[in-house]
């Protein structure tokens, strides 16, 4: 089902397939739609709500299967002159990257997009080009997986091969943990809209702080946009709950950081796009633990633009477009978010917020009365809202995110 105002004259449109949140995604269309340079026309699975002052028109369809997608993008190209596709969601990037291919626009190889998407393929690709040795492998039950645990050596980690976010991703410190760690990969693949008999990976843990890289990747190279040193929380998960971007991070012009985001994009053959990678920063160098066709969440591109001057998802907009973007960073203090979790399962009663805020601090609760919010492994994402900030620095941000939510009331029902 198709919906537009019939324009005078055609001057093109750029297809976003899927949305999500405001919270999480308005900005994106905001700032393409205010560029001046595209204009928005959305594959969505539901007539949008927000996204309507940010579009020329949109198309209901089911973005995740890339045959129906194909077919009622023909339909939208009867009528209206297409200039590229782009995606923010990660569940649909390998649709996407099917219907530009077929159209003939720019963006990734949907078999490389593919690669980035099953984490097994990712592993595979960094073996064969020497970047990671052998040893994470996938198990369809719990024997294969002590299996390859057992080449590993323990610690391990499992998680699903196509999900985001971190959900399902649990650490095994040895077989009695590796059966809960199982569990955990296998108990979100209804989710999945891909399937693999063998649906969980097995691969070594890596130890250091955890960081995250929303990069420009072109023919000529791959160059970090924004830099985030992200927090996670409830061990043995990896719950993301939090991320701090300073503008001026010496990581933007770290040789070795540099050095093997190269040699991971060009293992993995992708290219033209944004895409959101995370990283542990290990004794024996930066190693890479997943990228995503796709900029980042969480608000990263977001709070980036603040601090670095670069706007994320018009640089994806424009490489999606054809364009050559050269996107200048221009430091400018740090900004955080952090999202607020309760200390146990709850079923949420009351929450509200007593008193001012700091200059500089925004906070969105997002959960309601009646809410049952349940960590791992029983739920993952059981935030009842968050609180960004932006500062001088990074510790200026941790003080007023601090400030901030001690003025955050949270009440359990009984």
């Amino acid at each position: 089902m198709h919906h537009t105002a019939d324009p005078v004259e055609d001057p093109g449109i750029l297809l976003v397939v899927g949305s999500g949140e405001a919270a999480f995604r308005e900005y994106a269309f905001q700032e393409i739609a205010a560029s001046g340079r595209h204009r928005l026309w959305l594959m969505t699975d539901s007539a949008p709500t927000w996204e309507r002052p940010y579009l020329d028109g949109w198309t209901v369809t089911d973005p995740l299967n890339p045959e129906v997608l194909a077919k009622d993008v023909g339909e939208v190209a009867r009528t209206r002159r297409i200039t590229g596709v782009l995606c923010l969601n990660e569940a649909m990037v390998w649709p996407a990257a099917r219907v530009a291919e077929e159209a003939g626009l720019p963006g990734p190889a949907p078999d490389a997009v593919w690669r980035c998407r099953d984490k097994a393929l990712t592993r595979a690709a960094l073996t064969a080009h020497g970047i990671s040795g052998p040893g994470a492998g996938t198990a369809a039950d719990l024997d294969q997986a002590l299996d390859i645990a057992a080449g590993i050596g323990y610690p391990v980690v499992c998680k699903p091969r196509a999900l985001g976010g971190s959900i399902g991703v649990r650490r095994a410190d040895g077989p009695h943990d590796l059966m809960a760690a199982f569990t955990a990969a296998t108990a979100e693949l209804p989710d999945v809209p891909q399937r693999f008999e063998a649906s969980v990976l097995v691969e070594p843990y890596l130890d250091g702080p955890e960081i995250s890289v929303d990069s420009l990747v072109t023919d000529d190279g791959v160059r970090p946009l924004v830099i985030a040193r992200k927090q996670t929380s409830f061990p043995p998960f990896f719950e993301e709950s939090g991320h701090l971007i300073d503008g001026s991070d010496p990581l933007y012009e770290d040789a070795a950081l540099r050095r093997e985001l190269t040699r991971v994009h060009r293992a993995l053959g992708i290219t033209r796009c944004v895409t959101h990678s995370e990283w542990r920063l290990t004794a024996e160098g930066p190693r890479l633990v997943e990228v995503n066709a796709r900029p980042g969440g969480d608000r990263i591109p977001f709070l980036g633009a603040q601090v670095t001057g670069v706007p994320v998802a018009l640089t994806a907009a424009d490489l999606a477009t054809g364009g050559n973007p050269d996107p200048v960073r221009r430091p400018n203090g740090a900004a955080a978010i952090e999202f607020l979790y309760p200390d146990a399962d709850i079923t949420l009663a009351d929450l509200s917020l007593r008193g001012a805020l700091p200059e500089g601090v925004h906070v969105e609760l997002s959960a309601r009365p009646g809410d049952v919010l349940a960590l791992p492994p029983r739920g993952y994402k059981a935030r009842y809202g968050w609180v960004s900030a932006r500062g001088e620095s990074v510790a200026h941000c941790r003080e007023l995110i601090a400030q901030a939510r001690a003025a955050i009331q949270v009440k359990a029902a009984a």
